[in-house]
């Protein structure tokens, strides 16, 4: 019956979980985020809530728990009759626990077909995968019962009681852990920091790290809450420094920075000294460049003939040459030429302008070398770098009035001592400068840095006011709107020069090709011809025998089949044929030609008796055949039989 009472009791628990009760949600997600119970209680304690909630049941509510006593009816029943409930209750607390990887998941419903999501969907499965299991569950999963860690947390166990009371006192955890991680890369007492930071000496502090040490500088909120938690723990000097070691990295440096005067004004003076030199040579260069442009464009006469070329070039394709002629183009035409197609809608009038150049004065096709600074420029914005001079200017004159401020006040206190600034605050001030008026006598190095970039920011200005006038001439050359941004116009020139030399490449491409096709051509013409003269040889051939010249060239040819110097073989029928040709014609058989007519004799004895055909047209055939010969020196095989 007092089973069935308790279970009752549990069935009217209508409260939310403790752990998703939202007065105290966000400990149990400082606990998710890996924050140790000792700095979770501590927040509690902060909020003016009891530390002791996280001893509870997160599964349970609050009210349920305080009011009914849960725990101990639990602890009261009989070992070996728990309920079907309390045993899954059970299971559900030794259930695997999973480290969590906080990452923003894509909705599905957004991912296209053509995305890298979509590609490697299911391509990779975890159980082909080779990996140690064991490995995995012992880094990323825990079985162990939440309720032993409870105990572990409120037994006071020697090894994790110390680590617990350098947990953040007041401060929000993940800031504390944050600032703590920034301070310990650092290696420097918080002490020494402070000092640095109210004498504003940067030391060897990067931009970076100034910024981040100014980041971790206690809010009002801050402020106020370590102030009380320090006064509440000052009866004495012991408690006092109990109270201080309990205070995690981050919030000993926040105390330590309390006692510095105007903190966030002396860090954005620092910030600014450390940064000065780097961020005035950009703007200087840019300067610089942007000068070395606009004169490049005026005395450039490359440049200025081809706007010649171009504006002449486009007056007659427009008119014809006559009637109503264009004195000027505005820049953004250069861009047009590239657009702009012929008739043929193949060839662009750039294309048409770079062979133009090709034909009349190659010279100008190189024009990109007299502006050698003009690519720069265009990522250059003159309006930009006044603001940032102006913006420079106004940062400068802060940092003097900080310096001279904590100038006065030291110059006070050393004044009270009876001694120099520089013995107060134990650094000589650096009292090389560039204007011998200025005296640095008696200043902090703060002071002697304000007024050295004071003169070089009056240099600078300078520099801008005259490259400003420069920009104005070129605007004025050009014919351009005097409101045009620099950018905009190197820009224009810069496109410009990019399709122009595209299109030189393109021409020069064509070119190649063309002359590459003329020759292929040619050749195929005298192949051809060459094919038209054999033709022609043969037909005479066919029609009555060669001419005398074609049978005295087969005459020269077959000789060819004698070895000079050595034996001579038996005469060929084909030889015989050649010569006998001859013989019709009329024509004697010169004296090289000796061992042809010898051969004359038995080749037509031998037809006589053998009542074979006359020599007549198969001769003359023979012959034209020799005479394709390329001369008497090429040796080729004998003459074929029916020759």
């Amino acid at each position: 019956k007092k089973h069935d009472d308790d279970e009752e009791e549990e069935e009217e628990d209508t409260g939310p979980p403790l752990k998703e009760d939202p007065e105290y949600t966000k400990y149990f997600k400082m606990l998710k985020m890996g924050l140790p119970m000792g700095a979770v209680q501590n927040a509690l304690l902060r909020d003016g809530k009891d530390p002791t909630i996280m001893d509870l049941d997160p599964e349970k509510s609050v009210e349920f728990q305080r009011n009914s006593g849960g725990k101990k009816k639990k602890k009261g029943k009989k070992k070996g009759k728990k309920t079907k409930a309390e045993k899954e209750k059970k299971e559900k607390k030794l259930k695997v626990r999973r480290k969590k990887l906080f990452w923003n998941p894509i909705d599905e419903g957004k991912i296209k077909k053509h995305s890298i999501w979509y590609k490697v969907k299911g391509a990779v499965d975890m159980g082909k995968l080779k990996y140690d299991a064991s490995e995995f569950d012992s880094l990323f999963t825990d079985t162990s019962n939440p309720a032993d860690k409870k105990k572990k947390v409120g037994a006071g166990d020697s090894s994790s009681g110390p680590k617990q009371k350098k947990s953040t006192q007041v401060i929000d955890g993940k800031r504390g852990m944050n600032g703590g991680i920034i301070l310990a890369r650092l290696k420097m007492e918080y002490s020494v920091i402070a000092n640095m930071v109210d004498n504003m000496d940067s030391g060897k502090f990067d931009a970076t790290q100034l910024r981040a040490l100014q980041e971790f500088l206690p809010t009002d909120e801050e402020h106020q809450g370590l102030d009380s938690y320090i006064k509440s723990a000052s009866t004495s000097e012991e408690k006092k420094k109990e109270a201080m070691d309990d205070l995690c990295a981050c919030e000993k440096y926040m105390v330590a920075m309390m006692v510095v005067s105007e903190s966030a004004s002396k860090f954005d003076c620092m910030l600014f000294q450390s940064q000065f030199e780097c961020s005035l040579k950009e703007i200087v260069d840019e300067i610089i460049k942007l000068s070395n442009a606009c004169k490049e464009v005026r005395t450039s006469s490359r440049l200025q003939k081809l706007m010649a070329v171009i504006l002449t070039l486009g007056n007659h394709i427009n008119t014809g040459g006559t009637g109503n002629l264009a004195s000027g183009f505005s820049l953004d035409a250069l861009l047009k030429l590239d657009e702009a197609k012929a008739f043929d809608k193949k060839t662009s009038v750039l294309q048409y302008l770079v062979k133009l150049l090709k034909q009349n004065d190659e010279s100008l096709i190189q024009f990109k070398e007299e502006l050698p600074t003009v690519a720069e420029a265009g990522s250059v914005m003159l309006d930009s770098l006044s603001a940032d001079m102006k913006q420079m200017k106004e940062e400068v004159e802060k940092v003097k009035k900080t310096a001279e401020k904590e100038g006065n006040r030291l110059r006070r206190e050393a004044k009270e001592k009876n001694i120099t600034v520089a013995e107060l605050i134990a650094e000589k001030a650096d009292g090389s400068n560039n204007n011998d008026q200025t005296d640095y006598k008696d200043k902090t190095p703060m002071e002697v840095f304000s007024l050295n970039a004071e003169v070089e920011m009056n240099k600078a200005l300078t520099k801008t006011d005259d490259v400003k006038d420069s920009y104005g001439e070129v605007l004025e050359y050009f014919g351009e709107d005097e409101k045009m941004p620099s950018n905009e116009f190197f820009g224009t020139i810069n496109k410009f020069i990019s399709n122009f030399y595209a299109a030189v490449e393109f021409v020069d491409k064509m070119e190649a090709q063309k002359l590459k096709e003329e020759k292929r051509a040619a050749a195929l013409q005298a192949k051809h011809e060459k094919k038209l003269a054999a033709k022609k040889a043969r037909e005479e051939a066919m029609a009555g025998g060669a001419s005398e010249k074609s049978a005295m060239a087969a005459s020269d040819a077959l000789s060819a089949d004698f070895t000079e110097g050595g034996d001579r073989p038996k005469p060929t029928l084909a030889a015989a044929a050649a010569a006998a040709s001859l013989k019709r014609r009329g024509s004697k058989v010169d004296a090289k030609n000796g061992f042809i007519a010898a051969a004359v004799a038995a080749t037509k004895k031998k037809a006589e008796e053998e009542n074979g055909p006359p020599l007549g047209g198969i001769a003359a055939m023979a012959a034209s055949a020799a005479a394709r010969k390329k001369s008497v020196n090429d040796i080729g095989p004998p003459a074929g039989g029916i020759a």
